[in-house]
């Protein structure tokens, strides 16, 4: 066997066993925490919409870590499974879907400190709310945005990390290395 028959030979064996890596090594569901849907309206609206408010100072110390990250990384944030915090619920994508029909909104609303300089900027952004023909005032109007600002929404899931997640690009970079090294390696056995 010559030199090139060894070489092509290597080569397909190397792609069968990097085709063989997704395979050994399935990409796993994560805990995603995302901040950035927007609490729309006060709490007691909130509260008739069906949103959960929890005050932060009410957040485990694990929950707390998690929203103050999440707020850190422009919004969202993951985490393994079971890396979570008991203050949040994990529904799957169908469970969500089904939270939404029956009315439901998945996640909860952090009610932020007064004093909250220690915290990261809120996520919420103000769109106009309260409208114009509501009737208020300049100051009122400010009043009622200040009260918004201060509820973050979170909501939190499993899913399936996206495809620019590690575990996602492993896995791709894996099947085309092995492509790659089985066109190689065929060019090199066939043309002998």
């Amino acid at each position: 066997m010559n030199r090139r028959s060894q070489l092509g030979t290597g080569l397909a064996v190397l792609a069968v066993v990097l085709f063989a890596v997704p395979a050994f090594f399935p990409v796993q569901p994560m805990l995603t925490h995302d901040t950035g849907e927007t609490a729309p309206a006060p709490p007691d609206e909130l509260r008739q919409q069906g949103y959960e408010i929890v005050a932060y100072e009410n957040l485990s110390e694990r929950g707390q870590e998690l929203y103050v990250t999440t707020l850190e990384n422009d919004g969202e944030y993951r985490v393994a499974l079971g890396e979570g915090a008991d203050d949040f619920g994990y529904p799957t994508d169908g469970e969500v879907r089904a939270m939404y029909d029956n009315g439901t909104e998945p996640g909860i609303v952090v009610e932020r400190p007064e004093d909250a300089e220690s915290l990261p900027p809120s996520d919420e952004r103000f769109y106009g709310y309260p409208s114009d023909d509501e009737g208020l005032n300049e100051s009122q109007a400010e009043q009622r945005r200040q009260q918004i600002e201060r509820y973050d929404a979170m909501s939190t899931r499993t899913a399936e990390p996206p495809l620019g997640a590690t575990p996602q690009l492993i896995r791709l970079v894996s099947v085309l290395l092995a492509v790659l090294s089985l066109g190689v390696g065929g060019y090199l056995l066939s043309s002998k």
